[in-house]
């Protein structure tokens, strides 16, 4: 039987990221999931992040480019999300690269839990630190390996993943309006809506 592919929108929420921001959306268009669009919004830079990418993606249908005031990163998620026409939303931070499978691999999880009981309200992914080039980011990119690889699968077999993290995470969009969005009154605003999305009984 042929496998549907739901249309995916990649949500990239950037305050001040006008030397990452082209970079970051240049790398997302190599995704090989077959249906997605990517929603840029700028949370009022105060840098010239919105002309450069705005002038960069003109050409390019799949890249909507936004800008609003500024409100934080949770409203600029936010935004991005209620723009969305798509069952399924992908958050990432405007400095995250992502691997040309990394949309498929997080849809794989959605597709094929289509039949069960329980529905897969969202997805974490795995984030890995780029720049290892002091002792700080050193220690930050095996903080993330074993919090992230190593906890997380554990959790993730008792569905108690307590974080989908920010800098790459999927979500179907009805479980983040059941859960009321993304908060902006904290800082860990990926783990508060986490919680939220397990306890309406989401896995």
């Amino acid at each position: 039987k042929s496998i549907t592919y739901p249309k995916v929108s990649i949500i990239v929420p950037a305050y001040n990221e006008e030397v990452n921001a082209v970079a970051t959306l240049k790398n997302l268009m190599q995704q090989d999931y077959p249906s997605f669009e990517i929603i840029f919004v700028d949370d009022g830079s105060k840098d010239n992040t919105y002309k450069k990418v705005k002038n960069s993606f003109e050409d390019f249908p799949i890249v909507k480019v936004f800008t609003k005031p500024n409100g934080g990163k949770a409203s600029a998620l936010n935004f991005g999300i209620d723009i969305s026409t798509s069952e399924f939303v992908v958050c990432i931070d405007a400095d995250t690269q992502l691997n040309s499978d990394a949309v498929s691999k997080l849809m794989e999880k959605f597709i094929a839990a289509q039949n069960e009981t329980i529905v897969v309200g969202a997805v974490a992914g795995n984030v890995k630190v780029g720049n290892e080039k002091n002792i700080l980011t050193r220690w930050q990119s095996i903080e993330y390996t074993t919090a992230q690889n190593f906890d997380r699968r554990a959790f993730g077999l008792i569905n108690g993943i307590t974080v989908v993290p920010g800098a790459i995470g999927a979500f179907r969009k009805e479980a983040i309006e059941k859960a009321g969005g993304f908060t902006t009154d904290t800082l860990a605003e990926d783990c508060d809506l986490t919680i939220r999305i397990l306890r309406n009984g989401y896995s």
